[in-house]
């Protein structure tokens, strides 16, 4: 009882702080994330998400994608339905490669590196469709995906042992 009191209540109050953190992030250091050449997108609640799927059930998590997923959708993008999408694929994804993988930093850090990639190209993709953007491809991949990838990067490395204590004892009895 105790251990699913925890971990349905923490469970979603980590995921919300990632993406507060993400909101934060963005308006504290617009000018470094966004000016210059690159654009560097924080995207710590896909890093959580990530992390998460190691170690709840892949139903709990779907459902968590999808409900932060509209969250996100509506208050940072105003056009719902991309990250509803994104975030239940990121988590799914995730959980079917958890099968046959082991969930160590460097594992961990090649998942971030495959879920951030694809979640960029979506959105890339979602955007040039709606014609959002006029990026070609080799020039997102320069501007945009390589500097976002880094600054994830960076913030796994951070971040990495402490969420997976945190999440860890959470589902502990």
């Amino acid at each position: 009882m105790n251990e699913q009191w925890k971990v349905k209540v923490f469970a979603p109050l980590l995921i919300f702080f990632g993406f507060l953190m993400d909101g934060l992030l963005s308006g504290v250091f617009s000018e470094q994330l966004y000016g210059g050449t690159g654009v560097m997108v924080p995207r710590l609640i896909v890093l959580i998400f990530i992390l998460m799927s190691f170690y709840l059930p892949r139903n709990k998590m779907i459902l968590y994608a999808v409900i932060f997923g509209l969250l996100y959708d509506s208050y940072y993008v105003g056009i719902l339905g991309i990250y509803v999408a994104a975030f239940p694929l990121i988590v799914y994804i995730t959980e079917k490669l958890k099968r046959v993988l082991n969930p160590n930093p460097i594992v961990v850090g090649m998942m971030v590196i495959i879920n951030l990639s694809l979640l960029e190209f979506i959105l890339y993709e979602f955007y040039k469709v709606l014609s959002f953007t006029t990026l070609d491809t080799s020039t997102f991949m320069a501007s945009r995906l390589g500097p976002t990838l880094l600054l994830n990067l960076v913030f796994f490395i951070l971040v990495f042992y402490p969420l997976k204590k945190m999440i860890l004892k959470m589902i502990e009895n």
